[in-house]
């Protein structure tokens, strides 16, 4: 649990990746309110989902790069708070395709950085263009389960989440654009960028603004009234 003496340690993307979360949780209340059960459950298997990566640099003392908890929570909070809460699936069409061109995307940086770690602790040798091919086989793998999963709710539940075999088509058309991006751009990163370049994109909450040293400021002023 992270102290709040401790708050402008922590890094700009973990407070944001808890707010996401917690605007999430914020949404079970009223979809059992108003029946959605179904969604409430999906609300919850994407909140744990959206842990996996903290839970893992934690217990397992790995430091994950890319901010994949961000990118995870992004993922799933675009999905759920945004395109089924507020509905943006019916209000824009194109919102389905961008969400699975950017999940897939997301799903792609976490299998080339697993498959890559492997190979860079020498666990698993591979060359480059095999973990590329592995990416992209586990991102089409994943687009694959993911419409089964929407066929599965269809039948089971009498819902539309497919759409369509013309929308199906085209999500798995956008899940095979996410992941070639970034087996390529993994691939040029891996063999172009020089080891002093390859850092975390993070930086502490105190840093933003100066928002640390005016917080110490405030407190200065409050102290020197009493």
């Amino acid at each position: 649990m992270i102290r709040f003496r401790n708050w402008r340690k922590v890094y700009i993307s973990t407070w944001l990746s808890w707010v996401m979360k917690l605007l999430m949780v914020g949404m079970i209340p009223y979809e059992l309110f108003r029946g959605g059960y179904v969604f409430a459950v999906l609300i919850v298997v994407a909140v744990i989902a959206s842990l996996v990566p903290s839970v893992v640099e934690r217990n397992y003392n790995i430091s994950l790069p890319f901010e994949l908890d961000l990118l995870v929570t992004l993922s799933l909070f675009l999905h759920t708070f945004i395109g089924e809460g507020l509905q943006f699936y019916n209000k824009y069409w194109i919102w389905d395709k961008l969400l699975h061109l950017y999940g897939s995307a997301v799903i792609a940086i976490i299998a080339f950085v697993v498959v890559y770690s492997f190979h860079y602790t020498r666990k698993l040798r591979l060359t480059l263009p095999m973990i590329m091919l592995i990416t992209f086989c586990f991102v089409m793998a994943m687009g694959a389960l993911w419409e089964i999963g929407e066929f599965l709710v269809d039948v089971t539940f009498g819902k539309n989440a497919q759409k369509g075999l013309t929308n199906t088509m085209w999500d798995l058309i956008n899940d095979l654009f996410g992941g070639v991006i970034v087996a390529v751009l993994g691939a040029l990163y891996v063999k172009y960028s020089k080891p002093e370049t390859r850092h975390r994109l993070a930086k502490p909450l105190g840093e933003v603004f100066g928002l640390g040293e005016k917080v110490d400021r405030v407190k200065e002023r409050l102290h020197g009234k009493h």
